[in-house]
C-alpha cells in the first residue's frame, strides 16, 4: 500500500513537472513573439471633481487623460473627459490621437506628425 502512495505522488510531480515545463515553452515562444513592454511612467490622481490619468510604455505608446465631473449636483452632472494617446511606428510616424468623450458620445480627433514621404509619390510628382 505504501508503495502504491509513493507511486501516485510519484505521478502527480511528474505530471506538475510536465506541465511547469509546457508553461515555460508558451512563456518563451510569447517572448519571442511578443515584445516586452514596460511602463516607464505611470500617474493616476483622483480628485474631488474628476482625475489625471497618464501612463508612457517602453516602446514610446503614451496616454494622458483628465475627467472632470460637470454641474455637480445637479440633474445635468456629467463626467466629460479629455485625452489623448499616441505611438510611433517602426518607419518613424508618431500618429496621436486627441479626445473628447461625455453623455453625447467619444469624438477622436486624429493626427499625424513626421510622416515621411514616400519616393514612389516624390518621382511621380516630379515626372
Amino acid at each position: 500500500m505504501k508503495s502504491f502512495h509513493c507511486l501516485i505522488v510519484l505521478v502527480v510531480v511528474l505530471i506538475g513537472c510536465v506541465a511547469a515545463q509546457e508553461r515555460t515553452l508558451e512563456g518563451q515562444l510569447l517572448d519571442m513573439m511578443m515584445p516586452k513592454i514596460l511602463l516607464e511612467e505611470y500617474n493616476n490622481v483622483p480628485r474631488e471633481d474628476g482625475y489625471n490619468f497618464s501612463y508612457k510604455t517602453s516602446d514610446g505608446t503614451i496616454r494622458e487623460e483628465m475627467g472632470i465631473i460637470m454641474n455637480p449636483g445637479t440633474p445635468e452632472q456629467e463626467m466629460v473627459v479629455m485625452g489623448s494617446f499616441g505611438y510611433e511606428d517602426k518607419e518613424g510616424i508618431k500618429t496621436v490621437t486627441m479626445y473628447t468623450a461625455d453623455k453625447r458620445g467619444y469624438k477622436p480627433r486624429v493626427s499625424i506628425k513626421n510622416r515621411k514621404l514616400n519616393p514612389k509619390l516624390l518621382a511621380s510628382l516630379a515626372g
